[in-house]
C-alpha cells in the first residue's frame, strides 16, 4: 500500500490500495482515459448511463436551463421543468401512479418511500404500521433507512446495530432455490413466503414491502423464472392492506425494454422508486412515484407531504432529465433494448456453452447476469475468499471492458452486463469478444487450462 503521506490526490476513493484510470471523455458506449485507452462501458457505470456518453443535446439542454434558473427551493416555489418532468413520469407509470416527488439518488428515493408509507398509515389513523419488509438478498441504498430494508450483508455491516432488522423473505433465486424447487413445477413458494412474513410480523405493524423486479447488485439479475411472482405478491399485499413498493432504480425507465419492469407482470405498485435511468447519469436525479390514494390520505390528514431535500425538484436536473427521456423516446431505445438484449442473451448463452464455469445466464432487456461456478454439475460456488467475480471484472478491465460485480458473500460470484441502451448489434459483438477473452484468462487462472 502506498503511504497516504505520498498521496497526489485528495479525492477519497472506494479502495485506498487501488489505482484508478482517469476518464477524459465518453462517446456512446465507449469511455476513453487520459492514457488513450478505450473501454466498452458494459455496465453503464452502475447500470446508469442508459443513453450512453457524450450526448451533446443533453449538454445543450443543461446550458439552456442554467441560463434561466438553476435552483429553486421546493417550499417557496415550483418550476416549469420539475412540473413537466412530473407530468411525464406520471404519464409513463401504470394505473393511478399520478404523483411524483424528486430526490437526488436511488438511496434517497428508498428513504422517501419509507417515509411516505409510514405517513400514509399515520394519516389513516394506524400509527403502529412502521415496518417496511424486504428480501434477504436485496439492495435499496446506502442510507440508514434504505439499508434497513436491504438484504446486502456486506453493505449493512458498517452500520452495525443501528439498522432496523426489517429484512425477511427469501429471494426468487431459481438457480439456487431456497425451497428446493424447480421453476417448471414450483408453486411460487418464494412469493407465498411474503404472506408468512407479514403474518409473523403482525399485519397491523407492517406499512409496506419493497422488492426489486430484478435483483441487481446483491444478486446479479436474479428474478423469478416462473410467471406470476409479482402478481401473487400484489394479491398478498392487498389481502393484508400492505403497500407494495417496487424499487425500479435500476430497472426503471427502459432498462428491461419497457418503461418499468413491474409492467412485465401487469401489476400496479403503490409506490415506484426510480433513479439511474431518470437522468442517465447526466445529473443526480431520482424520483418517487405515488398512487392517488396515498396523496389523498395526506390531503385528508392535514395537507402535508413528508419532508424532502434541499435539491428536491431542482429545475436544472429536471430539465436535463426531460431531455434524457425525450432522447429515449426519439431514438426508440426501448425497442433497441429489447432487440439488442436478445442479441446479448444469445451471445452470453453461447459463451456459457464454451466455458463450463459460466452458469445461469439470466435477465431481461439490457440487464443480464450470470454466475461463475467451480462445478456446473452441482452449481458449487468458489469460496468467498477467491473473489471470483472481482477477478473476472479485473480481467475484463484489462481487456477494455467494464462489467459490474454482483452477489453477496458467500455467493460473491455473479456479474452484471448492462450496456447503454444505445448499443448497436456490431457493438454487442465487440463486447462479447472482449468478454470471451476475459473468460478465457479467468478460466486459465482458476483451472490452469491450456490454450
Amino acid at each position: 500500500m502506498t503511504s497516504l503521506s505520498d498521496r497526489t490526490s485528495h479525492l477519497l476513493k472506494q479502495d485506498l490500495n487501488a489505482s484508478y484510470p482517469e476518464i477524459s471523455r465518453g462517446e456512446g458506449i465507449y469511455l476513453y482515459d487520459t492514457a488513450g485507452r478505450d473501454y466498452i462501458d458494459g455496465s453503464s457505470g452502475a447500470m446508469t448511463a442508459n443513453i450512453g456518453h457524450g450526448v451533446r443535446e443533453i449538454g445543450e439542454a443543461a446550458l439552456a436551463q442554467s441560463g434561466k434558473i438553476a435552483f429553486t427551493f421546493r417550499t417557496q416555489f415550483t418550476n416549469g421543468p420539475a412540473e413537466a418532468l412530473a407530468r411525464k413520469l406520471a404519464s409513463l407509470a401504470p394505473g393511478d401512479l399520478n404523483w411524483v416527488f424528486f430526490v437526488n439518488s436511488g438511496s434517497e428515493a428508498s428513504e422517501n418511500a419509507i417515509r411516505i408509507a409510514i405517513k400514509y398509515w399515520q394519516d389513516l389513523g394506524q400509527p403502529a404500521r412502521v415496518k417496511v419488509l424486504g428480501r434477504q438478498l436485496s439492495y435499496h441504498g446506502m442510507t440508514m433507512g434504505a439499508m434497513s430494508i436491504s438484504g446486502h450483508n456486506a453493505r449493512r455491516k458498517d452500520y452495525g446495530a443501528l439498522l432496523h432488522p426489517f429484512v425477511t423473505t427469501p429471494p426468487p433465486y431459481c438457480f439456487r432455490c431456497p425451497f428446493g424447487q424447480e421453476p417448471e413445477s414450483c408453486n411460487l413458494e418464494c412469493a407465498s413466503a411474503w404472506e408468512t412474513a407479514i403474518v409473523e410480523q403482525d399485519p397491523a405493524t407492517v406499512a409496506a414491502v419493497i422488492v426489486e423486479p430484478i435483483i441487481g447488485a446483491s444478486g446479479g439479475a436474479i428474478h423469478a423464472k416462473r410467471a406470476g411472482y409479482l402478481k401473487r405478491l400484489r394479491e398478498i399485499c392487498d389481502r393484508h392492506g400492505v403497500l407494495l413498493i417496487c424499487d425500479e432504480v435500476i430497472t426503471g425507465l427502459g432498462r428491461t425494454g419497457v418503461w418499468f419492469a413491474s409492467a412485465h407482470q401487469g401489476i400496479v405498485p403503490d409506490i415506484i422508486t426510480t433513479g439511474k435511468g431518470t437522468s442517465a447519469g447526466y445529473t443526480p436525479m431520482a424520483s418517487v412515484i405515488i398512487r392517488d390514494k396515498i396523496v389523498e390520505a395526506f390531503a385528508a390528514g392535514g395537507g402535508l407531504a413528508p419532508f424532502g431535500h434541499t435539491f428536491s425538484g431542482n429545475p436544472l436536473s429536471a430539465a436535463i432529465s426531460l431531455a434524457v427521456l425525450s432522447y429515449v423516446e426519439r431514438h426508440d431505445l426501448l425497442r433497441n433494448a429489447r432487440e439488442r438484449g436478445a442479441d446479448l442473451e444469445a451471445g452470453l448463452q453461447a459463451l456459457a456453452q464454451r466455458y463450463p464455469m459460466m452458469a445461469d445466464v439470466r435477465g431481461q432487456g439490457l440487464l443480464w447476469g450470470f454466475e461463475i461456478v467451480r462445478d456446473r454439475m452441482t452449481n458449487e460456488a468458489f469460496p468467498a475468499s477467491v473473489n471470483v467475480n472481482a477477478r473476472l471484472v479485473a480481467h475484463c478491465f484489462a481487456n477494455g471492458l467494464v462489467i459490474y460485480p454482483a452477489g453477496v458473500a458467500p455467493l460473491n460470484n455473479a456479474c452484471l452486463v448492462a450496456p447503454p441502451l444505445v448499443i448497436q448489434k456490431a457493438e454487442i459483438g465487440e463486447l462479447l469478444e472482449r468478454l470471451d477473452r476475459s473468460l478465457a484468462a479467468l478460466q486459465k487462472e482458476l483451472f490452469h487450462a491450456t490454450e
